[in-house]
């Protein structure tokens, strides 16, 4: 099936994800095949239009038959390698030349990380992916990035330094009422502690002109009109300090009662014996004391007991009495680094993600999952929003000194389901043909 393109535009090939789909290696081979299919099917692109783009160690993890191949490739600026030292490695480097060119991207990554400063990656059509299936060549279609955990995370940063730096600004007004270095596109810069400032700064100018017009009026008028004019602003401020006086004595005599109150009942009385309570200068009489003391004790008792509830709980649910540790299963000469130990009821996942996941995929079947993250004992894999576990033991026989060795952070792979722990809302992944 022939796909005609609306304009002319390029395609950035994420060159060690297809080269890898399918399988534990990347090949040249396949991911020559790959891009050949897609010029047959996808007939508004030529051959220069295409950019391929593999990481830096994508020479030293293929076959070594075809290391003279690739080589020549890069020679030749068939393929490239992201710069030394790269923001975001080989990913960002691929985003970054899609940005820049408006090319579309041939890749099966979602390249979660990148979600929030790349939004593009939702327009469609602009993401591509493509598998090979047996017995029927690659087969192309749009995507929509999945939104895992580390987009989450990610999404999740952006809003609070959003938030943080929205705060900064408000609290960063000038003496002008402009945002100090925040204008926006307007140019004006207003925010509302701008308007404020400019309200206190009207309501100043009003009593100095007040003052000024007084102080006229008193000298036209001579020497006594100005004593009294200094009579009737002194008995103005002297009526105003007393009301201000007898406002804050009421105000603190309702906090008093409010508060004198509130400890009663705390303290296991109602309000009328609130008298008693209390001495004659506001403290706790020694019954009030020996009261919330007996509270205070109480609610620790029933703390304590609560969380001897909830650890029984989980004691039940996993089996076990303590700490949780996982089965070591290392091979004969190896140590199984996955032996840290776990608290019982630590989850890895939410409850409705985990159930989801245990009734779309039972124990033995075989998924795709991309990976997220590296451990010191394996990697965590993204599978449809549930978060798994690769131990070294699952990635080959015998296991890797570390996964980075065996997986790259935001490739998917095909993984199988070996174990669940539903305790700890967990499940345990393995690569194809590697013992569980």
């Amino acid at each position: 099936m022939e796909h005609d393109q609306p304009e002319r535009r390029r395609i950035v090939v994420d060159g060690s994800n297809i080269a890898t789909e399918g399988r534990s290696l990347p090949s040249l081979a396949q991911l020559d095949e790959a891009i050949r299919a897609f010029l047959e099917e996808y007939r508004g692109f030529v051959t220069t239009d295409v950019t391929v783009v593999v990481d830096a160690s994508f020479g030293h993890r293929i076959d070594p038959s075809e290391v003279p191949a690739f080589e020549q490739a890069i020679e030749h600026g068939e393929m490239i390698t992201p710069p030394a030292g790269a923001v975001g490695r080989g990913d960002g480097f691929i985003l970054r030349i899609a940005e820049k060119s408006g090319a579309l991207v041939l890749s099966n990554d979602s390249f979660q990380e990148f979600h929030v400063e790349r939004p593009w990656l939702f327009e469609p059509g602009r993401l591509i992916g493509g598998k090979p299936v047996p017995g029927v060549g690659w087969i192309f279609t749009p995507r929509t990035p999945v939104r895992g955990a580390v987009s989450r995370s990610v999404t999740s940063k952006s809003k609070r330094e959003g938030r943080a730096a929205a705060g900064a600004d408000a609290e960063s007004v000038d003496s002008t009422g402009t945002s100090s270095g925040t204008e926006g596109s307007n140019g004006t810069g207003r925010v509302r502690g701008g308007r404020a400032m400019k309200a206190t700064k009207a309501t100043k100018a009003t009593k100095v002109a007040k003052a000024t017009e007084a102080d006229e009026t008193a000298q036209a008028e001579g020497a006594p009109a100005a004593t009294k004019a200094t009579k009737a602003t002194k008995a103005t401020k002297a009526t105003k300090a007393t009301k201000a006086t007898k406002a804050t004595k009421a105000a603190k005599a309702t906090k008093s009662t409010k508060s004198t109150a509130a400890k009663a009942a705390t303290a296991g009385t109602d309000t009328h014996d609130a008298a008693d309570t209390y001495d004659d200068v506001g403290k706790p009489t020694v019954g009030a004391r020996a009261a919330k003391a007996a509270k205070v004790t109480r609610a620790t008792k029933a703390a304590k007991a609560t969380r001897a509830t909830k650890a029984a709980k989980a004691t039940g649910a996993s089996g076990t009495t303590g700490a949780t540790t996982r089965p070591e299963r290392a091979g004969a000469g190896t140590t199984d680094q996955d032996t840290t130990p776990v608290q019982a009821g630590e989850a890895l996942n939410e409850p409705l993600v985990f159930l989801t996941f245990v009734a779309n995929h039972p124990v033995g079947s075989a998924f795709d999952g991309t990976v997220v993250s590296f451990t010191s004992h394996g990697a965590h894999v993204d599978v449809d929003g549930m978060l798994c576990h690769v131990p070294l033991r699952g990635l080959g026989d015998p296991p890797p000194n570390k996964a980075r060795q065996v997986l790259t952070k935001g490739e998917t792979r095909p993984f199988v389901l070996v174990s669940l722990d539903a305790a700890r809302r967990r499940a345990e992944l393995v690569l194809p043909g590697v013992g569980g």
